[in-house]
């Protein structure tokens, strides 16, 4: 290579050197800047659509109802006498394996081929009254069942 670079004159040297360079810019724009370019784009519509939604979103708030100090549901008594009566209330006593306090203010619970359906009922029942720290929802080998393994926490009155 060294000896043919040597046997071309200067001019032609200035042309394969200017040809070299014109091949490596367009290469680097295309293996580097375009995809950067076009990352970088994407991610300006996303955050573009993001403040889009978030302005929806600031306007339909004020659609909500409101919900006063009164009407707000909490949890007399114990947390796991509250989850019980709420399992006996849903049917779901005969599926469960296992219900261990955590402290006083969360329970781990072990439910066993329970109805996807009356599992989500459960779970609105709960809703607003406790937060689910952890949820683990397995399939079973019955059609429509699942077990389910649970870590719920009485919320905190500032929740």
């Amino acid at each position: 290579m060294k000896e043919w670079w040597n046997r071309i004159s200067t001019r032609e040297q200035a042309i394969v050197a200017v040809a070299g360079l014109i091949a490596l810019v367009v290469i680097l724009d295309g293996l580097l800047l375009t995809p950067y370019r076009l990352h970088s784009q994407q991610l300006d519509e996303q955050i573009s659509q993001a403040r889009e939604d978030l302005g929806w979103m600031q306007q339909q708030v004020h659609r909500l109802p409101k919900q006063s100090q009164q009407g707000i549901r909490q949890i007399s008594g114990r947390l796991v006498t509250f989850i019980d009566s709420q399992i006996v209330r849903a049917g779901l006593k005969q599926s469960m394996q296992q219900m261990t306090p955590i402290q006083d203010d969360a329970v781990r619970l072990r439910l066993a081929d329970v109805e996807f359906n009356q599992l989500l009922r459960f779970f609105s029942s709960l809703d607003g009254l406790v937060r689910i720290d952890e949820a683990r929802i397995l399939p079973t080998d019955q059609p429509g069942q699942v077990g389910v393994s649970l870590v719920v926490r009485k919320k905190a009155a500032e929740e």
